[in-house]
């Protein structure tokens, strides 16, 4: 599911998704923006960013409403380190993973 949610945030819930594959797809992202360069008045060129917010459901987050804050705390402190970035929830950077690995909603 993928909708948005406000100003210029979008939510994307993905279900059984492992954490390799969560990173790979919000770095994908992220990369696809950095690419990207709109020309403004004059053609000057202006760069995209995005910030990335991850959470993953469970404990910390029990109900959607929980899980979309919880990934808004990750969002902002994104948003705080420079943007153009995936950041985890705490949960999500506590889990096991072989490397570094983002988790989303089970």
């Amino acid at each position: 599911m993928f909708a948005r949610i406000g100003g210029e945030e979008f939510v994307a819930v993905l279900p059984d998704c492992d954490p390799v594959r969560a990173k790979a797809l919000g770095e994908a992202v992220a990369g696809r923006f950095a690419q990207t360069i709109s020309r403004g008045a004059g053609g000057v060129g202006i760069r995209a960013t995005v910030s990335i917010g991850v959470a993953q459901s469970g404990a910390e987050a029990a109900t959607l409403t929980d899980l979309l804050a919880a990934a808004d705390r990750a969002l902002y402190r994104a948003k705080s380190l420079g943007g153009n970035r995936v950041e985890l929830t705490q949960s999500a950077s506590l889990l096991p993973i072989a490397r570094d690995g983002v988790a989303c909603g089970n």
